[in-house]
Formats: C-alpha cells, sequence, structure tokens
C-alpha cells in the first residue's frame, strides 16, 4: 500500500499548559494560527490527488490537520484512534524528554532497567500495521500522524510539522 504520511501542523499547547494538563490531556491541543497557515498551505500538494481516502489520528493537533486537507481535497475521513501519539506512561515533560532520549539510544527498545516506561518501536509498527489493516483495500492512503510514529517507516530523523513524506508499506 503507498502511504503518504503528513506530520500535523504546529500545535499550540499553551492553554492547557496553563491549566496543568498532563497525560493525554495535552493531546487537546488545537494547532497553533502557524499550524492553520501551514495546514492550509499543505492542502495544494498535487500527490493528494491520487489518494483514496483520508486516515487521522484521533488527537486534535492531527485531526485539525485533516480537516482542512479534507476540505480542500474531497477525500473522505476516517478518524482512528490507534494513530495517537507515542506513549510515555509518567507524565511531565521531564519524563517525556527522559524518554525520547532513550528510545532514541536504544534504537526503539526498552531496556529492563529504564527509569521511564515507554511504547516501543515494535509496539508502535503493530499499533500501524494494526489500524491500517482494515485499509487494505486502498491503493493509496493520506495518514496524518505523528513524528514518533512517522519515524517506524520512513529514514528521516526530522519530520517538520506539515511534512509531506510518501512509502511503500506491506499492510
Amino acid at each position: 500500500m503507498k502511504i503518504i504520511f503528513i506530520r500535523h501542523g504546529e500545535p499550540n499547547y499553551r492553554e492547557l499548559e496553563e491549566r496543568s494538563y498532563t497525560g493525554f490531556g495535552i493531546d487537546l491541543a488545537p494547532l497553533s494560527e502557524k499550524g492553520r497557515q501551514q495546514a492550509q498551505e499543505l492542502c495544494k500538494n498535487p500527490l493528494f490527488g491520487s489518494a483514496d481516502i483520508l486516515v487521522s489520528s484521533a488527537v486534535t493537533r492531527a485531526l485539525e490537520t485533516a480537516f482542512y486537507v479534507s476540505c480542500a481535497t474531497g477525500l473522505p475521513l476516517r478518524v482512528e484512534p490507534l494513530l495517537h501519539e507515542w506513549q510515555v506512561y509518567e507524565t511531565g515533560i521531564e519524563n517525556f524528554e527522559t524518554a525520547r532520549c532513550l528510545f532514541l539510544e536504544n534504537k526503539g527498545e526498552l531496556l529492563p532497567n529504564s527509569p521511564v516506561q515507554y511504547e516501543t518501536a515494535v509496539e508502535m509498527k503493530s499499533r500501524f500495521l494494526e489500524c491500517m489493516a482494515k485499509y487494505r483495500k486502498h491503493q493509496t492512503v493520506v495518514v496524518v500522524a505523528h513524528r514518533m510514529l512517522m519515524r517506524q517507516f520512513v529514514p528521516n530523523e526530522t519530520i517538520d510539522f506539515c511534512q509531506v513524506i510518501e512509502c511503500e508499506i506491506e499492510i
């Protein structure tokens, strides 16, 4: 299956941080003004003309990005909760940064003595493939998701907001 990955636009966490939201509460953050502009500009990408369907993470920043693409292209939009952001099982920005460093340092594995628990690369890939199995009948699928999930399928270490990356994945 051809996957056209899109990383969501730039989010604005300010209001949620001011109210001390943590964990999945942070996933309620909408796009920033710049993120909305990125998403609107993204809609001009000619690759979307070859797609059959648009599938998005249920996380607000991804869903808002997908909304712009769906409106501009007419692609039917499906929301998939399993396309959520990479999971770190302890809350707090310090724990997230520690987990991210450990994840990268250990090439996606979780060592038994890890001070922070997180979702492994294998678990993320499995979650994605399980989710996408229901779209097997489609030749080309646009997927709006998150950097850590996308990195399990594309070699890019840095994936910018609203960056588009094509790849073939055996589903």
